[in-house]
């Protein structure tokens, strides 16, 4: 099937040539990075005012229950990241506008994306992610009634309870938002990302490739340093250390190849150089 002159015009746009890797790596990270911190202060706030109430009705009412805790704490902490994800989603489409725009002659302003309904996938993404944001809010909970249960079994009083959990429940809470922080913003701007170049390739009819690319230090996971540099077509899979990816940050590459992943894939033209 031959092309239109415009849809020639926009591959032509869409060829940036050279693709410079740890520039293009340090632009997705600097957005990452700002996005994590964003949220890890807003998970930090909630988990602290989620952990401190908790501590204050028990030694007040020397009541608590689990399911209503990780209730009254998923009512809150659903909505936080749902948001996150939104912001996450928009923020990774405007850079790559913004990232294209300066590549396209002035004369020539094709706005790539005109056709990608963010809300859809922000909605699909969102239910992808409902149980495991779930099961959060229950391990939180759960985490308080195992201090009160050995509490109580230790003969403590309500007060000493109340205030071991306190003092026991908010390191772990800030440790779990900072995990949390880090591999959610990670893996919803690898999720948007890959869809933002998926269906470019498709409304150009682009020969769009993906390159896997780690991080290169000793904290780098062995499966991800032999992944590094592997590269496919957008509707291949890289092998991530026997796992099929379509890209960083996929569920089907399971806890092991997602958590505190920082590798990064970059997207170009099959005619491009990447350096």
């Amino acid at each position: 099937m031959s092309l239109s002159l415009v849809q020639t015009k926009q591959i032509q746009n869409f060829r940036q040539g050279r693709v410079n890797t740890r520039k293009e790596i340090r632009r997705q990270q600097v957005l990452r990075t700002n996005l994590e911190r964003r949220i890890y202060r807003q998970l930090l706030s909630e988990f602290s005012r989620f952990v401190n109430t908790k501590a204050y009705l028990f030694k007040e009412f020397n009541l608590y229950n689990q399911f209503i805790a990780a209730r009254d704490l998923e009512e809150a902490f659903l909505p936080i990241m749902f948001m996150h994800y939104k912001k996450v989603f928009r923020s990774v489409f405007d850079s790559n506008e913004s990232h294209y725009d300066k590549i396209k002659k002035a004369d020539e302003a094709i706005i790539f994306g005109r056709n990608i309904d963010i809300e859809e996938l922000i909605e699909i993404y969102n239910k992808g992610r409902l149980l495991y944001l779930s099961g959060i809010t229950m391990s939180i909970a759960k985490k308080v009634e195992r201090i009160i249960t050995d509490g109580r079994e230790e003969g403590l009083s309500v007060s000493k309870i109340a205030e071991n959990i306190s003092s026991k429940v908010l390191p772990i809470s800030r440790s779990r938002a900072a995990l949390i922080a880090r591999t959610e913003t990670h893996n919803a701007a690898s999720f948007a990302n890959h869809q933002y170049h998926d269906i470019l390739k498709k409304d150009l009819d682009l020969n769009m490739m993906k390159r896997w690319v780690s991080t290169s230090d000793d904290r780098t996971r062995s499966a991800h340093v032999e992944a590094n540099g592997q590269v496919r077509a957008m509707n291949e899979d890289f092998d991530i250390g026997g796992s099929q990816m379509s890209h960083a940050g996929d569920p089907r590459g399971g806890a092991k190849n997602n958590v505190n992943c920082r590798c990064v894939i970059i997207y170009a033209d099959a005619e491009d150089i990447v350096l």
